[in-house]
């Protein structure tokens, strides 16, 4: 009897378990609100959830500091991401543990960031910076931004590509630290940036003028020659011009989806079917019976789906004219996608051989359980024992098929990728005039500000788009 309430026992509590707070539940409230343009009134409500510490603390912090972020507020969402990045850093990120867990429903477990994720805190916390203008703080969380690049390529064998939008602002930081304390070291960090952005990718345009100021400022008259041979001259820059910076936020990133049922992939189903193959099973424990329970099973590996990004680009006209327009350097949504595509080629059969093992345990448990109560001394158990049988085995099976079900947790206020445009210009006030152009050319919509740019001076100016 006792061996039989444990087993119920068991099923219960695996069932219970798996029944905590719901973050793609709790996330609806204000991300309604962010994307009805109520940022602040959005970050709000996960001041509760923050304090808590629970095991979507991480996800908290990053929609918390983003939202803040996108409300102009970076002093706040820079405190909240340093919070972040903390707490990322105290996660264990051990991939063998994540492969396993995969199809035990990852929802129950601390969440650590997607690769991406982890990386884009810091990036936010440099932006951060640069927009209160503390380069030097900006600099070190832009360093890091590639530094974990490095770390998950190294440790994982995947091929991040440096981030370019980080490696831009990070030279644009050091540009600052240079002119603010006339550190010839600081000049030559930024042109070391640029030559490296450059051979990462050399037909990004915007690179080429600044090839050519950093090499004339130092005056590496060789390097100076060999740019403008290249390029043509590009750095022709008003006398005493100070400098217009647009860092514009395009759009909503992708978010995980289900893949729907597990049987319906044939690539899983095919692994599930090779694993069943491979494995030797208890007695009682069929071919069939495994195939049936896995029947109603949800896919365990979630996808990233894009969503609304309607503006391309922007166009910056100043005093009336257009002056430039915004180049995308940082691919949020298609990183974001290619993470998952990835993740999924990697681990998916070994999913599929933990989910065969985890199903046959199952059903090897209502066995047991039926066995033991045709054993036992008293006649009403044994009457039963079918039934209790069924009860174990119906109870272990419904706990698996509420854990064989993707994560779906991930950073829902993301922008779809992150735009840069430079513009110099002498010193004075202007009139910005920013026009959101779609994919087919047409003007969206336009916005007007003034701005004021110092001579030597970098003015930031930071726009995000919700739709």
């Amino acid at each position: 009897m006792r061996k039989i309430n444990k087993l119920l026992l068991l099923a219960f509590i695996v069932i219970i378990s798996s029944c905590s707070p719901d973050y793609t539940k709790i996330i609806k409230e204000p991300e309604k609100k962010f994307y009805n343009g109520q940022p602040v009134e959005a970050a709000r409500v996960f001041i509760p959830h923050i304090n808590k510490k629970n095991k979507d603390q991480l996800l908290f912090l990053m929609e918390a500091g983003l939202m803040l972020h996108t409300a102009d507020e970076f002093t706040k969402s820079a405190e909240v991401f340093s919070k972040a990045g903390h707490v990322a850093a105290t996660i264990s990120t051990s991939l063998t543990k994540q492969a396993a867990s995969l199809f035990l429903n990852e929802k129950s477990t601390n969440y650590k960031g997607e690769d991406f994720e982890r990386v884009l805190i810091h990036m936010y916390l440099g932006i951060n910076y640069l927009m209160v203008k503390n380069p030097e703080s900006a600099r070190v969380e832009f360093k890091k931004v590639n530094d974990e690049l490095n770390r998950i390529n190294q440790q994982s064998g995947k091929q991040y590509r440096q981030n370019i939008m980080a490696k831009y602002l990070t030279a644009i930081a050091y540009e600052m630290i240079g002119d603010m304390d006339n550190d010839q070291e600081a000049w030559e960090y930024a042109y070391v940036e640029y030559k490296q952005i450059y051979g990462l990718q050399p037909g990004l345009a915007l690179v080429y003028r600044d090839l050519e100021r950093i090499s004339a400022k130092l005056k590496y008259t060789d390097d100076y020659r060999q740019w403008l041979r290249k390029f043509g001259k590009k750095d022709a820059i008003p006398a005493g011009a100070g400098e217009l910076i647009v860092i514009y936020q395009a759009g909503r990133s992708a978010i995980k989806q289900s893949r729907g049922p597990l049987m319906s992939d044939k690539a899983m189903a095919g692994a599930i079917q090779v694993a069943i193959g491979s494995m030797s099973f208890e007695a009682g424990v069929t071919i069939a019976a495994i195939t049936a329970t896995l029947r109603n099973a949800e896919h365990p590996i979630p996808k990233f789906v894009k969503r609304s990004n309607r503006i391309q680009k922007l166009n910056i006209v100043i005093n009336g004219r257009t002056e430039g327009s915004t180049i995308m350097l940082e691919d949020i949504e298609n990183t974001a996608v290619k993470t998952l595509r990835d993740d999924y080629s990697r681990i998916y059969k070994k999913v599929a051989a933990g989910i065969v093992t985890k199903v046959a345990a199952s059903i090897a448990t209502g066995i047991a359980a039926k066995k033991i109560a045709e054993q036992a001394d008293n006649a009403y158990i044994k009457a039963a024992s079918g039934c209790i049988g069924i009860a174990a085995g119906a109870g272990t099976g419904a706990a698996l098929m509420s854990q064989i079900k993707p994560d779906l947790r991930c950073w829902h206020s993301l922008p779809a990728n992150l735009q840069l445009e430079r513009i110099f210009l002498k010193p004075g006030k202007y009139t910005l005039t920013l026009q959101f152009i779609d994919k087919n050319g047409a003007v969206v919509r336009t916005e007007t500000d003034e701005v004021e740019v110092t001579g030597g001076g970098k003015t930031f100016v930071n726009y995000r788009t919700l739709y």
